[in-house]
Parts: structure tokens; sequence; C-alpha cells
């Protein structure tokens, strides 16, 4: 049986993400903070952490930071009140293999952790995925190969990382530039991304990982990763 810990410090609500987990077939070991996860997972490993973020203590982000490295093989999906995009991408950027914002469908928690365990029964090696390089804003080839980026290429990478194997609309792309505004000229969209193909394709013999997903917006087709050390 699938194992999970839920680290969420108001009671009424774990108790009914609980029920919720529980009626669906998994195991779950309760948490307040990250002190009593730390605890949860030597006495006792989960193989997933539902993961909300304004904690008591420690903060949901530094909990991630830390467990990452800690058990680099634990899926974590991050259940939360912030639903900015930078939240969401900090989220990412820190560990989070799904976000999702309260609140939210049972059936979509559950559907996601059904989504997220699949994707690590089948986990990509290292070695086969790009890296995006967020302290030298360069991006590594999965045959160890970088490029540097301007500081435009990485925001819309960090954005079709965060949501790969998922498209990312042009629009949501135009916000994380900080265009919101409806008349963005999207031919500025186009020719940074013709311009960041056109970079990545110098490590890959001319296949660029990067999509352009027909009515959409753009896709990362391919692992990746956000790294920051």
């Amino acid at each position: 049986m699938t194992r999970i810990g839920l680290v969420e410090d108001n009671i009424d609500y774990r108790t009914e993400v609980a029920f919720h987990l529980q009626r669906a077939g998994f195991e779950i070991a309760l948490e307040s903070d990250g002190g009593g996860i730390d605890t949860q997972l030597t006495n006792s490993p989960c193989d997933l952490l539902v993961l909300d973020l304004g904690l008591p203590v420690e903060d949901g982000l530094e909990i991630a930071r830390r467990l990452r490295r800690q058990h680099t093989g634990l899926g974590i999906v991050m259940l939360t009140a912030r639903g900015s995009l930078d939240d969401r991408l900090a989220g990412f950027e820190e560990g989070a293999d799904a976000y999702l914002v309260k609140p939210v469908d049972m059936r979509e928690l559950v559907a996601t952790l059904y989504s997220v365990q699949r994707r690590l029964s089948v986990a990509v090696a290292p070695s086969e995925a790009w890296s995006i390089m967020l302290d030298t804003l360069s991006i590594c080839s999965p045959a160890g190969q970088t490029v540097a980026l301007t500081a435009t290429e990485m925001d819309l990478l960090k954005c079709l990382a965060a949501a790969t194997p998922e498209p990312v609309s042009r629009e949501l792309l135009a916000v994380s530039l900080g265009h919101p505004e409806p008349d963005f000229d999207y031919r500025r969209l186009e020719v940074a991304f013709s311009r960041l193909r056109k970079k990545i394709e110098t490590l890959t013999a001319g296949a660029s990982p990067i999509r352009a997903a027909r009515s959409r917006g753009y896709v990362f087709a391919a692992p990746v990763r956000l790294l920051s050390r």
C-alpha cells in the first residue's frame, strides 16, 4: 500500500484530506510541521508527501528543499493557498513534483498523487534529462553540453519546465515575462522562442526539445529538471 505523509497544520483540513486519501486506498501519516515529518520519514519512510507551505517554525518551501536532498525518491505534492505564478515556480524549483492550490477537489488530489506515483516508478535517470541551471543562467543537455541563457530565456524555460509535460499557454508565458496586459504583442514571444530554440539546437545537432503546441502555446518535450546548486 502506498504510504503518504500529510503535512498540514490546520487540524480540520488535515482530517478532511486524510479521510479522502484513506478512502482512495492510501496509508496516511499525519504531521503538522517539518520536525514531525522528519521523524516520520526516519522511522517509517513514505512514498509520497502532501505538503502545505504556510507551516509553523519552518516554511514548506524550506522543508521541500531539505527533503529533496535527503530523500531523492520521495514524491512531493504541494497543497497550499499560495496560487500565484511566482509561488508555483518557487514550489517546482524547490522540488515539488506537482503543485495544487486550495481549495482543491479531492478527486484531483487523488489523481495527482497517482500520476506522481506513476512518474516516479519510471523515473528518468539524470543523465537522460535536460538540466536548467538557475544559479548560472544556463541549460545543460543530457550529453553534458551547456549554453548560456539570457534572463528572459531563463524565465521562459522555468515556466515550461514547471509545467512539463503539459504545454504552457502564450498568455501565461507573457505573464512570466511581466507582461500580463491584453494588448501584449505576442510576436515578441515568438521571436524570443525562435532565438532560444536556435541556441539550444547548437547542443543537439538541430533538434530542439522546445515545441509549439498548436493553438495552445509551447511545451518542453523532454525530461527536464530545475537545479539551483
